[in-house]
């Protein structure tokens, strides 16, 4: 099986342009990347400098043309990987057509933690980091951690199942004084609706809920 490992540079988080897109095709069996680009895109400001260091001014000096690489790419790939699918799968939507998994909510790297960063996670795994924030430091990273994963097979198989199940919203059922609950099981506070919300697989919802003893609502479902 081969697969693409993506990562996506912005501008922001809301409203924001595409900087740069990085992507490594990635043999499962033998395990390995083959081929890699990663390219910066025009863009005129970057209000998130600070975080990726990308300035505008070396972004206008790239093209689009690399884009037809990443595409090229893509047409060997059976799934496309992100550690964060939900942000980056948005911005990939012109470039690839490929299912999704989620290399940070779907597969289970056995971490300690619910919630963690690709670089908690690479220096769990003992790898080294120089250098990050960048999409080409950031899909490498990730290659050499599933390089170090145990039982990738199978652990690759049950991501890709759990990747297929339904993405469900969950809304907790709680008052002011025992929001605390919703916020240690997970749930995080929507400012603009007002309320405890959490998205999980609904493979998974079953299992989550017995976790907890407050009442929840489904808002949304999607694939």
């Amino acid at each position: 099986m081969l697969i693409l490992i993506v990562d996506t540079e912005t501008t922001g988080l809301e409203n924001a342009e595409t900087c740069e897109m990085a992507a490594t095709l990635y043999s499962t069996n033998p395990r390995g990347a083959i081929a890699s680009i990663s390219t910066l895109l025009p863009i005129e400001k970057n209000p998130a400098k600070s975080a990726n260091g990308i300035s505008a001014e070396l972004a206008q000096l790239a093209d689009y043309e690399q884009l037809n690489g990443l595409n090229k790419l893509s047409l060997r790939a059976d799934y496309a990987v992100a550690f964060n699918a939900e942000f980056d799968q948005p911005y990939w939507q012109e470039t690839i057509d490929l299912p999704w998994f989620c290399a940070m909510r779907d597969f289970d790297w056995e971490y300690h933690k619910e919630r963690f960063t690709l670089i908690e996670l690479a220096l769990w795994l003992g790898i080294g980091v120089g250098t990050a924030h960048r999409a080409g430091d950031d899909v490498r990273l990730l290659v050499e951690c599933f390089n170090r994963c145990s039982h990738f097979d199978e652990t690759l198989e049950k991501a890709i199942t759990r990747s297929q199940s339904p993405q469900i919203e969950l809304k907790a059922i709680v008052n002011y004084d025992n929001r605390q609950l919703a916020k240690d099981a997970g749930f995080q506070w929507d400012c603009d609706r007002k309320i405890w919300v959490k998205k999980v697989r609904e493979c998974d919802r079953l299992n989550f809920l017995d976790q907890f003893n407050f009442e929840t609502d489904i808002i949304t479902t999607s694939a």
